[in-house]
């Protein structure tokens, strides 16, 4: 199973207010088309995942990192979700409709030698007692 991520779409997190989400099997189910919005990376995006038990509770940290293939993309007002697609087409959902919201960081790295790589990455944290959620 591949699961490098060569796509990353996002939409602001309250259209997912429709989905059909099974935390137990790390599922969930778009009824509803979504208005997924296309940024584009260079190259695969890192992905890690962990989990951990706090207080009685599981908690799984998500993290996103890409590097962006322009510049800075607009963010809303509004917390964004992340649709994640694999090179195998497999896809995930990143985030949900509800709290906690995925925190996204855009950062720009301007070096002070010219024969190093000036670009915009993009890092995306979420910590929840959800999983990153196959979608189907």
């Amino acid at each position: 199973m591949l699961l490098h991520i060569r796509r990353i779409d996002s939409c602001e997190a309250y259209h997912l207010a429709s989905a059909l989400i099974y935390p137990k099997t790390a599922l969930v189910f778009l009824p509803e088309p979504m208005p997924w919005q296309r940024i584009d990376i260079a190259g695969l995006a890192a992905l890690e995942t962990s989990e951990e038990v706090e207080k009685g509770v599981r908690l799984f940290t998500t993290k996103l990192t890409a590097t962006l293939a322009g510049k800075r993309m607009p963010l809303p007002e509004r917390p964004l979700a992340y649709r994640l697609t694999t090179v195998g087409g497999q896809q995930f959902l990143l985030g949900t409709a509800f709290p906690p919201f995925p925190l996204t960081v855009q950062e720009t790295v301007a070096p002070s030698r010219a024969a190093e790589v000036s670009a915009v990455s993009l890092s995306v944290r979420w910590t929840s007692d959800v999983p990153l959620l196959a979608m189907r």
